[in-house]
């Protein structure tokens, strides 16, 4: 289910793009469907969304740790270790577009390696009588689908990151569109290959507590401890590479959006292709809301910032959404044919209430923290408006 949404926002996207192919993504599409406020909300939300899952990937990348170095037992020893797996991607960054290439390039093809003994081997080794309950809530079964569903939507941050990134790609209106279709897809057979196989290898009651899952699954189809070492070294390695693709887009809307005077202009400077201004502050950002996480003593510190990111996520995903059916109802559609119309219509429709679904399966806490961090950018944008205005000098009479 979440996959189909996926798709359906990553044919929105890659229609889009093909509209308007410059940097930026959701926050170029709202702004130019709605205006300032609209596109000051998408990058606010996004950007929020971008230093929260660094910090979510973090945590994540510290249970793999644990696998190889035992930091788990103690919290500031593991809050120590999710703060250095933050900085060193930020690093790279700040050395230039070139080092985040290479480091890149070497966390892609390092990743593939478990992922796929995972997700194929594991189907050999598969018994059903490791499953769990399908529905363990005690609640109606649609609830706990959008329960998970939001949790699972952390997955696929990143459908839109072909978008952002589309001023510094070649011939645009055809690549991202395609990328985003084709990588979401792919993404998705691995990711429901893999959890199905880690399902079918290890017991039920040791996966709910497990914070190295696919370690656990590679220890259990071979035995011993090796393989889920060798597991936990290339998930450590992909988790930073993934920080530090994630962190080079966390600056990019940010970036878009200083040039237009919508954020503080100090995000707008570039040092070796990179925004340092907006890598510095989130990296420095996602430390702090590290610390609070650990220090707040909570045992679900990767739950919590993944449902955070999943509403916040949803802000910048239905404005772009609507900025597509915006084109499309508001007569722009004529200049394609009418089956095409109708299909960008189905896609773009179903795209939005998939996001309006997420944000319900978020819940109570999770909307309720994203909304203060959405709030906290009204008056971020009232001041910046003010500047502007200044600026702009007195209007005419």
């Amino acid at each position: 289910v979440l996959t189909v949404g996926a798709i359906a926002l990553a044919l929105v996207f890659g229609r889009l793009a093909r509209r308007d192919p410059r940097t930026g993504g959701p926050y170029v599409y709202a702004r130019e469907a709605f205006g300032d406020f609209a596109g000051f909300l998408a990058a606010w939300a996004y950007w929020i969304t971008t230093w929260v899952s660094n910090a979510a990937l973090a945590v994540a990348a510290v249970g793999y740790l644990d696998v190889l170095i035992p930091v788990g037992d103690h919290r500031w020893t593991a809050c120590l270790a999710a703060l250095v797996i933050q900085w060193l991607p930020a690093l790279a960054n700040f050395a230039g577009t070139r080092y985040v290439g290479a480091v890149q390039l070497v966390a892609t093809v390092l990743k593939f390696a478990p992922l796929l003994l995972v997700a194929v081997g594991g189907l050999f080794f598969f018994d059903a009588d490791n499953l769990g309950p399908f529905n363990a809530t005690g609640g109606s079964g649609i609830g706990a689908v959008s329960a998970a569903a939001a949790i699972l939507l952390f997955s696929y941050l990143g459908v839109e990151s072909a978008a952002v990134s589309a001023g510094e790609v070649k011939d645009p209106r055809r690549t991202v569109g395609r990328a985003t279709v084709i990588g979401t897809a792919g993404a998705a057979l691995v990711y429901l290959l893999g959890t199905l196989s880690v399902f079918g290898t290890v017991a039920h009651d040791r996966l709910v507590d497990s914070t190295a899952p696919f370690s656990d699954a590679v220890n259990a189809m071979f035995g011993g401890a090796w393989g889920g070492w060798a597991v936990a070294l290339a998930a450590l390695v992909s988790m930073t590479g993934c920080l530090n693709g994630w962190t080079l887009l966390s600056a990019q809307t940010p970036y878009a959006a200083a040039r237009d005077g919508l954020f503080p202009a100090a995000f707008a400077r570039k040092r070796r292709g990179v925004p340092t201004v907006g890598v510095g502050v989130t990296v420095v950002l996602a430390s702090l809301l590290t610390v609070y996480n650990y220090t707040s003593g909570s045992a679900k510190v990767f739950e919590i910032l993944v449902l955070v990111t999943t509403f916040t996520a949803t802000v910048p995903y239905l404005l772009a959404t609507a900025a597509q059916i915006f084109h499309l109802v508001s007569g722009q559609g004529e200049k394609v044919d009418r089956a095409r119309l109708v299909r960008d219509g189905v896609i773009a429709a179903v795209a939005a209430g998939f996001s309006l679904w997420l944000v319900a399966g978020a819940g109570y806490a999770a909307v309720y923290q994203g909304v203060l961090f959405l709030f906290a950018g009204v008056l971020v944008y009232a001041v910046m408006a003010a500047r502007r205005r200044r600026a702009e000098g007195p209007a005419a009479p």
